[in-house]
């Protein structure tokens, strides 16, 4: 569910800044907020695993250092 996802998401960004946490998990709070709440579980879904999302998140991050 949606708790576990981003909690977990959160544990594995540990390694980045506070402020880019903060970004990140908003960014996906958002995200999932507009899918609205009938549409979460498949919008968790197409997101991956939130190993997968923050493979994603760390890669961006070093390409834009």
């Amino acid at each position: 569910n949606r708790q576990e996802f981003m909690n977990q998401l959160e544990m594995l960004l540990s390694d980045i800044s506070q402020a880019e946490r903060d970004e990140a998990l908003q960014y996906y709070n958002d995200y999932l907020d507009d899918a609205g709440i009938e549409n979460e579980e498949s919008a968790i879904r197409a997101l991956g695993s939130p190993i997968q999302v923050a493979c994603r998140i760390l890669k961006e991050g070093l390409k834009e250092e």
